[in-house]
């Protein structure tokens, strides 16, 4: 089994508070990680970052979500099985459902997957800074995946 754990952070820095995954990757940069511990800033890359779900045991997918919930509140799930995406097969804005089935299809098998995100408040074309309720947010989540990370064998 690999022995990598990976953190894969998505969204766009430029758009308000689609910018939680970017602005997330960049705090974790700033601490000290295990040496399995991998983090890769994904931004908008969709399935280019297919290859970063190989080679690892568990992966902790942070995004910005919407319709989840009140602006503010973050998420800590396992993504469902998806079998099949609607009539899109190019994926284009299917995100991470989309990106699991084509992990599933190519490696068989996919490693431990947990989503942490935030429900956004506010996605503005080319204002970047996140929310007042979305920064807060990303303070929660920043202690969920560092417990989650430290916590846990390596």
């Amino acid at each position: 089994m690999p022995a990598a754990r990976h953190v894969i952070c998505f969204g766009n820095a430029l758009h308000g508070d689609d910018g939680f995954g970017p602005y997330i990757y960049q705090r974790l940069q700033q601490l000290d990680w295990p040496d399995d511990v991998r983090l890769f800033d994904a931004g908008v890359s969709g399935l280019d970052a297919l290859g970063w779900l190989d080679g690892c045991r568990e992966a902790i997918l942070v995004d910005a979500l919407a319709n989840q919930g009140n602006p503010g509140t973050v998420h800590v799930f396992q993504p469902e099985p998806v079998d099949r995406l609607d009539n899109d097969l190019s994926g284009h804005a299917a995100g991470i459902p989309y990106l699991l089935q084509a992990a599933a299809a190519v490696y068989g098998t996919l490693p431990d997957i947990v989503v942490v995100g935030a429900e956004i408040d506010r996605i503005i074309p080319f204002a970047p800074g996140l929310s007042p309720a979305v920064a807060q947010a990303a303070e929660h989540a920043l202690s969920i995946i560092r417990d989650r990370v430290m916590f846990q064998p390596s």
